[in-house]
């Protein structure tokens, strides 16, 4: 009888033993794949200066089909620390960390393009397709880094989707010269 208890007692420890190895080794193959994960697919901001690194501002407006975009709203500001719109002002653009692209910020409003497409937040597409197209400038020429740019201080940005002409164009860009950048 003795002897049943020990034997009992003794495969109890053991079945703990494997239980408690099982979770250490679950832990360690969770680990090891988020490591895994990570260098495969870092964050973006894994790119990015420190918060702080910088502290720039550049003008910028949006027109869709010759319309201005209202960045104003609440929902569009301070969504992020390294890159945002702040203080209910849709034109200035704020950033605080080094390399961040604009691309990024609009991510953080739940807005995205690049030269074929925008996504505005609501889900409704603006894509290349016949006469309108989109188009993206930075003081005043057309630039082909699109979502990728990482502007500089002062510079001046637009970003219009539409089948504009030459004129208006032209008058997008000076309403863009006449923003005051609020820093």
């Amino acid at each position: 009888m003795h002897r049943d208890r020990t034997a009992k007692t003794g495969k109890r420890k053991r079945m703990w033993q494997f239980i408690f190895i099982g979770i250490i080794a679950a832990v360690g193959a969770g680990g090891a794949y988020g490591v895994y994960s990570y260098v495969q697919s870092p964050p973006r901001e894994a790119n990015f200066g420190a918060v702080g690194s910088t502290h720039e501002h550049a003008a910028f407006r949006l027109f869709i089909h010759d319309q201005v975009v209202d960045l104003s709203q609440p929902k569009y500001q301070l969504k992020s620390r390294y890159i945002h719109f702040e203080g209910g002002d849709g034109d200035t653009m704020h950033k605080h960390a080094t390399n961040v692209d604009v691309g990024y910020l609009f991510e953080t409003i739940a807005i995205k393009f690049n030269n074929e497409c925008l996504t505005m937040d609501n889900g409704t597409q603006y894509c290349n397709e016949g006469s309108n197209t989109l188009k993206f400038f930075v003081n005043g020429v057309r630039n082909e880094m699109y979502n990728n740019y990482v502007f500089k201080e002062n510079d001046l940005i637009l970003l219009s989707y539409g089948s504009e002409d030459q004129q208006k164009i032209s008058e997008q860009l000076a309403t863009v010269e006449s923003l005051v950048i609020k820093k």
